[in-house]
């Protein structure tokens, strides 16, 4: 040990603050030796929710302790207006949506959320409607109907869609910024380098977003572009490692977990600001799952298609140090 760290292993009455990983010492006080490890990124299990469904929409900056998961699938066969909330362990119903859509765009927190548009069935709609911790009601219309968003991103006061696709004619993939200021929609002058529908979303809001994948109007259909917009402009960032739509995200633009997608994908990636990095995957194959977390280390993932919708929560440990207890097993 000493060769390799440095230094003899310290005999302490307490836990050191900082430690590097790799560092070993004995605790007096406990009477244990200890080493800082390397805990690997993992998901767990979470309690399921009470309706199998998916491609709805989420409380983009909840987590694991605290999220609301609104509308959705089993979409042809119909689309819901259930929504329900996680406290860390259970899902509970809570009221219902004013309306019935699958492919809804969404943002906020799970006392303050907002959803908009998405598809009734027969063509897109341009409602918006408002959570307030306890029930649903109306917001400020989008620009037009717009549909087959995933997610969002930012609070309920400072939400951002882009793209998205348009329902009645033209019906296209678009490239447009929508930004939400809790009353008002209002739309940004620049424009995204793609358009694209059932793309990705992750960010703090409608001034420092990322956007990635969906699918074009165009083949070849999905894409793997990826893109930052900080209220003003938007930067060309480097692509996802495959094509994908439907993908599920959070964290922020500098430090981000992307995985899954169609067709039913279970890779997972990590985005650091400037690079892609595998990591661990989801336990299956999914896409259009209901999924949140305003940090890497804060994320959900539940419902959605593997193919068959599911009920299934998972929750998300990023990588990270962490304390070990050295016995003899």
């Amino acid at each position: 040990y000493y060769d390799i760290f440095g230094q003899k292993v310290q005999y302490l009455s307490s836990d050191p603050s900082p430690v590097a990983v790799g560092q070993v010492w004995y605790n007096s006080t406990s009477n244990t030796a200890k080493v800082q490890g390397y805990q690997a990124a993992a998901w767990s299990a979470g309690g399921n929710m009470n309706y199998s469904m998916g491609d709805g929409g989420m409380s983009r900056q909840g987590g694991k302790s605290a999220a609301l998961a609104w509308q959705g699938g089993p979409y042809p066969v119909t689309s819901l207006n259930k929504t329900e909330s996680y406290d860390g362990s259970t899902w509970t119903s809570e009221s219902t949506t004013p309306y019935q859509a699958s492919g809804v765009g969404s943002f906020g927190a799970a006392t303050s959320a907002v959803g908009a548009g998405g598809q009734p069935g027969g063509g897109g709609v341009t409602t918006t409607i408002e959570w307030n911790g306890s029930s649903w009601g109306s917001g400020g219309s989008l620009p037009y109907a717009n549909l087959y968003q995933f997610g969002g991103a930012g609070p309920g006061t400072d939400g951002i869609l882009v793209g998205g696709y348009s329902q009645p004619p033209p019906n296209e993939a678009k490239n447009d910024v929508k930004v939400y200021d809790g009353s008002t929609w209002s739309t940004d002058p620049a424009t995204c380098p793609f358009a694209f529908y059932s793309g990705t979303h992750y960010g703090a809001g409608s001034s420092d977003c990322n956007v990635l994948g969906g699918y074009a109007s165009t083949p070849p259909g999905k894409q793997n572009n990826h893109a930052n917009y900080n209220g003003t402009a938007f930067t060309t960032l480097t692509a996802y490692p495959t094509v994908t739509a439907a993908s599920g995200a959070f964290g922020t633009t500098s430090d981000a977990y992307v995985y899954g997608g169609n067709p039913s994908l279970s890779a997972g990636n990590n985005w650091d600001g400037t690079s892609w990095a595998a990591s661990t995957s989801y336990p299956s194959g999914i896409e259009t799952m209901y999924n949140c977390g305003a940090t890497v280390n804060d994320g959900l993932s539940s419902g959605g298609n593997t193919p068959s919708y599911t009920n299934n929560t998972f929750e998300y440990t990023a990588a990270s140090p962490v304390t070990q207890t050295i016995t003899t097993s």
